[in-house]
C-alpha cells in the first residue's frame, strides 16, 4: 500500500508493479460495462468498479466511458488509485513524461505521481459539473475520462495575481479541456548545493492539484494570458520536438 513516507520513485515504481493486475481486471469488467452502456439514454456515459490488488491493498477505481453511442461497443477506459494520507483523500495517476530541468538540459523521462485533493474535485463539480447527485468517484472519472490531455503552463501573476505567495511550486499549472488545474509541484533528486541546476539528477516528480478554475468565470486579461502561456509551451514542445528527432534521441528510457 502506498504510504506518505515513501519517496515518488518508490510510489511509482509500486504502482507499476500493479499494471498487470489492473490490466487483467479491467478485461474482467469491461463486457459489464458494456453491458449498461446498451441501456443508456443520454452520453457520455461511464461505469466504474473498484477492485483491491490483493498483494499490496492498493484500492483501485477502474472506470470506463463512452461519449456517444457509437463508443458503447468500443468504450475507454482508465484507472485510479484511492489514498488516504492523514484522513485525507487523494486520486492518484501515476505516469512516466519527458522533463528538462534546465533550457540546456537534454530530454529526460522521468517517474510522475498526479494527485488530486478532494478539494480540487469539488471545486470541480461545484463549478463546471454543477450536479449535486454525483458521487466522489462519479466527479474523478468525469474529470479523468473528459480531461486526458493537458497543456502545463505557467501561472503568473497576469493569472493570479496572488501567486507569488504560494511559492515556486505553484508556479505550474494545466490548462484542459474543461478550463485551468491549480497545483503545487515538487521534485525528487540529487541536488547541488552550488546552484548550478545543469548538475542536479532528477529522479520523480509529484503535482498535487489543488483547485480548478473554468476558464469562463475568468477575466479577458486571465484568459489572454492563458492563451499566450498555452501558445509559448506549445511552441516550445514542438521545438524541443523538432531537435530531438534531428538528434536522434526521441527515444527516452526511465532511469532503474
Amino acid at each position: 500500500m502506498i504510504t506518505p513516507s515513501m519517496t515518488y520513485k518508490e510510489m511509482y515504481d509500486h504502482l507499476a508493479n500493479d499494471l498487470k493486475k489492473v490490466e487483467y481486471r479491467k478485461v474482467y469488467f469491461l463486457p459489464k460495462a458494456i453491458k449498461e452502456f446498451r441501456k443508456a439514454k443520454k452520453f457520455p456515459v461511464w461505469k466504474w468498479y473498484e477492485y483491491t490488488v490483493p498483494s499490496t491493498n492498493n484500492k483501485y477505481v477502474i472506470f470506463f466511458w463512452a461519449d456517444n453511442l457509437s463508443c458503447v461497443e468500443h468504450p475507454k477506459s482508465d484507472s485510479f488509485v484511492d489514498v488516504f494520507f492523514d484522513r485525507q483523500r487523494f486520486v492518484v495517476k501515476w505516469g512516466a513524461s519527458g522533463y528538462r530541468h534546465t533550457p540546456s538540459s537534454p530530454m529526460q523521462l522521468i517517474r510522475q505521481i498526479h494527485a488530486y485533493t478532494s478539494h480540487f474535485l469539488h471545486r470541480y463539480n461545484e463549478r463546471f459539473l454543477k450536479d449535486e447527485s454525483l458521487s466522489s468517484n462519479d466527479i474523478a472519472c468525469c474529470y479523468l475520462s473528459r480531461n486526458d490531455i493537458a497543456m502545463p503552463i505557467e501561472i503568473n501573476d497576469a493569472i493570479n495575481k496572488n501567486i507569488d505567495e504560494y511559492g515556486e511550486g505553484a508556479k505550474q499549472g494545466f490548462r484542459v479541456r474543461d478550463g485551468v488545474c491549480f497545483t503545487r509541484s515538487d521534485l525528487e533528486g540529487e541536488f547541488h548545493q552550488d546552484g548550478e541546476r545543469d548538475k542536479d539528477r532528477v529522479y520523480a516528480m509529484a503535482i498535487v492539484y489543488t483547485t480548478f478554475m473554468p476558464e469562463y468565470i475568468m477575466t479577458d486579461e486571465q484568459r489572454f494570458a492563458i492563451e499566450k502561456e498555452h501558445w509559448e509551451k506549445w511552441t516550445e514542445s514542438f521545438n524541443d520536438f523538432i531537435k530531438e528527432a534531428k538528434d536522434g534521441v526521441l527515444t527516452l528510457k526511465l532511469e532503474p
